[in-house]
């Protein structure tokens, strides 16, 4: 988010390791501590405003709900708030922040209340908009409701999902398409309609797990026996405002009931007032041998992925997207790999100036950050460049180097081609955005580029096109639209005699004669003083093999030495 009051306000993103799940969660600002919880099916993404305004009086935490945002789902079909409650208290243990006072909204209203009541925490409660139902839970009614989400290969989800979003947003509830059910609300801008959605198709599978654990949970019990001072508020146009007759703080002195106007700005001046007497607390510890981490660079933060075990990983690059890293990590299995977001895509910050020698000098930003000394590199497709630039600036810090996907585009075509390989997808009050990104990718697994039909331009490789591995890379997209193809498009603008540097560390180049992808492997190859081509396998999981053993042969070779990889290993 773009502060307008310098660094205090700038929010930044983190993740803590709790019971052998990731936690997500935003933070800003300087001084006591307070910790907010959204609504589903959002993320602290909801929170990002409110905190950069508040940053100027405290220091924020915003937590992702376990299967929301990119925190992990709990492992349960179908989870409680009692299990949600119980993962929230052990994930503010290992923050450090069990005595922050704690705001809670809608959905994580209950989780608070129930971790509250169970655990004699926070110091100070506040729920903004408690749902206290007159009646026991509607069975049908919520199973109406919470409608599973489901992936499909066809993508047909994602027309699905766009219009529950859309009638949500209509009537209540969103299945009864009725006048009598019209709220009398205004409709919502572009900007918190692709927020909502992102937060939505983030959460996928999981979006019901928390609203629908909500909907069944009767939140009096606790109510009459917490003890923690807890203010139970709402705005007077928030839908759960008629709740607040309900709240019995005649039967428990801890309760204080509070109805707000619908103004804005008189929330937030309430909501600092609310957190008045927050404590200082130290800053949560440092989560960087996490699965997943967010290292402070210069320009701002890049999201790494880590798997497997070891002293000297495999940095796995990939552009535009992660979709063909993240098959490699999977593939790999144990060995140590790390997968970042290259500047502008999903979880990191874009580079001011995009260029391949400005993205090489953030991974060796990155590698200090982990306290690295060694990485072995493997580029894929556009990354491919930039691991060349990578080892040839950081040739000290590299053992070895595979490039899978070396390509070749014309000085004449390279303006024209990195115009259309990463576009803008845009925003479409009917989801049309979403359908050019999701074909986009699957183009890409029978194409190259994935914008080119001619019979020239069909793969040979096998095309990866399950919904499960290209929802991720669809939700990252989405998350900075105008910059996730950043790295790729440097790549394909770079001269064609500049755009592989060479490199001293051993290489192997990985070449699929067939596929239209390769054709600059073997000009590759001849550059490089120390390299060998092999034939990359249709399978990943087939070339591993070949991969390993060339990252694991400890066997010196001449300088100049350019051969097939059946004669070196």
């Amino acid at each position: 988010m773009a502060s307008s009051s310098g660094e205090t306000r700038a929010v930044r993103k983190g993740f803590v390791e709790v019971d052998g799940r990731l936690v997500h969660y935003r933070y800003a600002g300087n001084g006591p501590a307070v910790v907010m919880l959204h609504d589903s099916p959002r993320s602290s993404r909801l929170h990002r405003e409110t905190m950069a305004r508040l940053a100027d009086h405290y220091r924020v935490y915003a937590l992702d709900t376990p299967g929301y945002g990119a925190s992990s789902p709990l492992d349960a079909g179908r989870p409680t708030i009692a299990m949600f409650s119980a993962a929230l208290g052990r994930t503010l243990e290992a923050m450090g922040l069990a005595s922050a006072p704690l705001y809670a909204t809608h959905t994580s209203a209950k989780i608070a209340l129930d971790h509250a009541a169970r655990s004699g925490n926070p110091p100070r409660l506040i729920l903004d908009g408690l749902s206290i139902p007159a009646g026991p839970p509607d069975v049908p009614f919520i199973e109406a409701y919470m409608r599973p989400f489901r992936l499909d290969d066809a993508g047909g989800y994602l027309a699905t999902e766009w219009t529950r979003m859309r009638d949500m947003l209509r009537w209540f509830p969103w299945f009864t398409p009725t006048p009598a059910a019209r709220m009398p609300i205004a409709g919502q801008g572009d900007a918190w309609i692709a927020d909502y959605v992102l937060d939505l198709l983030s959460a996928g599978p999981h979006y019901s797990s928390a609203y629908a654990a909500a909907m069944y949970y009767d939140p009096m019990p606790a109510l009459r026996t917490v003890r923690c001072p807890t203010v139970v508020a709402a705005r007077a146009d928030d839908v759960l405002f008629a709740s607040l007759e309900r709240v019995p703080a005649h039967d428990n002195d801890a309760l204080t009931v509070m109805r707000l106007p619908a103004d804005g700005t008189a929330w937030l001046e309430w909501l600092v007032g609310m957190f008045a007497e927050a404590p200082v607390l130290p800053e949560p510890p440092d989560a960087k041998d996490a699965a997943a981490v967010y290292t402070t660079l210069p320009h701002g933060q890049m999201l790494v992925r880590r798997a497997g075990h070891g002293l000297q990983p495999l940095l796995i690059l990939d552009a535009p997207t992660t979709l063909h890293a993240r098959q490699w990590q999977d593939a790999l299995g144990d060995r140590p790999t790390l997968v970042p977001d290259l500047p502008g895509y999903g979880g990191s910050g874009p580079l001011p100036v995009a260029s391949i020698e400005a993205a090489a000098d953030a991974l060796a930003a990155m590698i200090d950050a982990l306290g690295l000394d060694r990485v072995d590199v493997l580029g894929l497709g556009f990354a491919t460049p930039l691991a060349a630039a990578f080892a040839a600036r950081q040739g000290d810090r590299v053992g070895r180097v595979v490039l899978d996907g070396c390509f070749a585009v014309d000085d004449a075509e390279r303006d024209a081609f990195a115009a259309a390989l990463c576009p803008d997808p845009g925003f479409d009050r009917a989801g049309g955005h979403l359908h050019r990104i999701w074909h986009m990718l699957r183009d890409g697994e029978a194409q190259w580029p994935w914008f080119d039909g001619a019979p020239s331009a069909q793969r040979t490789l096998d095309p990866l096109l399950s919904a499960a591995a290209l929802h991720p890379a669809l939700v990252a997209i989405l998350e900075q639209p105008a910059h996730y193809g950043d790295i790729a498009r440097a790549a394909v603008q770079c001269p064609a005699a500049a755009r592989y540097a060479v490199f001293a560390p051993p290489a192997l180049i990985l070449d699929h004669p067939d596929d239209p992808a390769y054709r600059a492997a073997g000009t590759v190859a001849a550059l490089l003083p120390d390299a060998r081509l092999a034939t990359r396998a249709a399978h990943v999981a087939d070339t591993c093999a070949i991969v390993c053993t060339f990252l694991d042969d400890a066997v010196p070779h001449p300088a100049g030495a350019s051969r097939t990889v059946e004669n070196a290993i």
